[in-house]
């Protein structure tokens, strides 16, 4: 995966993140939409996987308390360090984020745009079990990911992306889940929201771009 990026990610523009030639229209429109989806963030740590170049860094630390962006690109960290790295409120770390590490319940809301794609099955449980003891209790994660069939027309050599159904992501989201140390309760997520980007429907007629806003919960009160 790293090789895929490092071939397509050599100018760090935002063409290159999505992987389109349509990227600054489809961003005018789908940015909005998907920053509309999320809970207040006032007063919220934001931990925000897959951050590219800062295409939603610089949106995000507005509404947060503060941001950490994550990326496995030097060159994207280094991008969005630039752009970004004025504000008081963000910390940028390069990391593979199968073997990063967080804090228990330290973070309020997990954002991840185009990422889980590129994980393996494996890898993508592994994660979904991290993620739910990063959050706090109540705590969300956002992610939108393409599904079925790849959404960019950029030229690609070889694509190692996974592209699993919507109901293969919503299987995973409901059988997920941890056992607390201290009484033994399962905890997982609740679909609080999923749907398709609207912006991709409108400029694309492609209606496999699916976001889901999922929340911490106990399952013995998941109804």
């Amino acid at each position: 995966m790293k090789e895929f990026w490092k071939e397509n990610s050599k100018e760090a523009t935002v063409e290159e993140m999505m992987l389109d030639s349509q990227a600054n229209e489809l961003t005018q429109y789908e940015l909005p939409e998907i920053l509309s989806i999320l809970p207040c963030l006032r007063e919220s740590n934001v931990l925000e996987l897959g951050a590219g170049i800062g295409r939603y860094t610089s949106h995000l630390l507005t509404k947060a308390k503060h941001v950490t962006a994550v990326d496995f690109m030097e060159s994207f960290v280094e991008k969005n360090r630039r752009n970004n790295g004025h504000h008081s409120n963000v910390t940028f770390i390069q990391s593979d984020v199968t073997k990063l590490e967080i804090p228990k319940n330290s973070i309020d809301l997990i954002f991840s745009n185009w990422l889980l794609m590129y994980l393996s099955n494996e890898e993508l449980k592994t994660f979904m079990k991290k993620s739910l003891h990063w959050l706090r209790p109540g705590g969300f994660l956002f992610f939108r990911e393409s599904c079925n069939h790849r959404s960019g027309d950029a030229k690609l050599e070889c694509n190692p992306t996974f592209y699993r159904t919507d109901e293969d992501y919503n299987h995973l989201v409901s059988s997920v889940d941890i056992e607390e140390p201290e009484g033994g309760q399962k905890i997982g997520y609740k679909i609080v929201l999923k749907k398709k980007i609207q912006a991709y429907m409108k400029i694309k007629n492609n209606p496999n771009q699916v976001c889901w806003l999922l929340e911490k919960v106990s399952r013995s009160h998941d109804n």
